[in-house]
């Protein structure tokens, strides 16, 4: 029997629970009417996960992704595309507790990659676009 891996839609709620089980899928997040918080699970080494924005005009809203712990917090980072000023930047967290990465009004074509490597930390890698910079910080 061939495996397949079946893309996950969020549904347009104020929460998510990202499921252990789908690790290794995409995940599309749409143009939400309230602002969504996902909550990634446990980390474990070798899970990771990848959201991309499913929408045709940049949201209204805001998408979160929190650890639900400061001690598993973001490294690596985002490459951030200013709608407005087309500058291009790379963006991190701390490194040392920034466990809430908020997506400002994202724009189409966002999207990236979440993976934890040692079994603590995520590491973030992809590509932002949005008239606002994204935040990260503390739970």
């Amino acid at each position: 029997m061939a495996v397949t891996h079946v893309p996950v839609s969020i549904a347009d709620a104020a929460t998510y629970t990202v499921l252990a089980d789908n690790a290794g899928v995409m995940h599309y997040f749409p143009d939400f009417t309230s602002t969504c918080t996902a909550t990634l699970p446990t980390p474990k080494a070798g899970l990771w996960f990848e959201f991309a924005y499913s929408g045709v005009a940049a949201d209204a809203q805001n998408f979160v992704l929190t650890t639900g712990s400061n001690t598993n917090y973001f490294k690596g980072g985002l490459c951030f595309l200013d709608n407005d000023t087309d500058v291009v930047a790379p963006i991190a967290g701390n490194g040392s507790s920034n466990s809430k990465l908020t997506l400002v009004t994202p724009a189409p074509g966002s999207r990236f990659r979440c993976e934890c490597a040692d079994g603590t930390t995520w590491v973030l890698s992809g590509t932002v676009g949005s008239a606002t910079i994204p935040t990260f910080g503390d739970q």
